[in-house]
């Protein structure tokens, strides 16, 4: 799987909404490779800018939190997830043109970490297919580590992070 083809997946997708439907035609070793791009994308969005940004939107952001909102920015597409990359305040703009803050469009979508899972799991109607399948293929391990230029405990370092996203989210009840 090339990482164009992941892309077009998760464009043709409708933002993770028909994720599910997208890949159940694809075979075991696409399956993989999506799961292999899925890793990697999870892996280079684990930065504290845009767990700062995450912070601000959602009111505070857990660990878990901030994994369901990286999922949710990979599957609003890759300009989207690039342009975040290169300034995490560019979200505030995304932020404000959801169509369904509060369902569909919520930034945390912890569901599509499971969908090649679940479509695995559907196919062979074994739980642990996955687990046994994902022996045989080499995937990047996940990221945890950073070093953080903010303090939850300090507006002020937050809002340096992201200036227009703390000016315009911070303590707005949209989510």
């Amino acid at each position: 799987m090339t990482e164009s083809r992941f892309w077009s997946i998760i464009e043709d997708s409708n933002h993770g909404r028909r994720l599910k439907e997208c890949l159940a035609p694809l075979s075991e070793d696409e399956l993989f490779g999506y799961m292999y791009w899925w890793t990697h994308f999870c892996n280079m969005s684990y930065r504290q800018d845009l767990w700062a940004v995450a912070y601000v939107v959602l009111g505070g952001c857990s660990d878990d939190s901030f994994d369901y909102f990286r999922f949710w920015l990979i599957a609003r597409g890759r300009e989207v997830f690039y342009k975040a990359l290169e300034d995490a305040d560019s979200l505030c703009d995304v932020f404000a043109k959801l169509e369904d803050p509060e369902d569909n469009d919520y930034p945390e979508q912890e569901e599509l970490d499971y969908a090649v899972i679940e479509v695995l799991e559907e196919r062979t109607d074994d739980e642990d297919y996955f687990n046994v399948a994902a022996e045989r293929y080499s995937m990047p391990l996940r990221t945890y580590d950073i070093d953080f230029e903010w303090d939850e405990d300090d507006e002020e370092s937050i809002r340096k992070v992201c200036p227009r996203t703390f000016d315009k989210w911070w303590g707005n009840d949209v989510f």
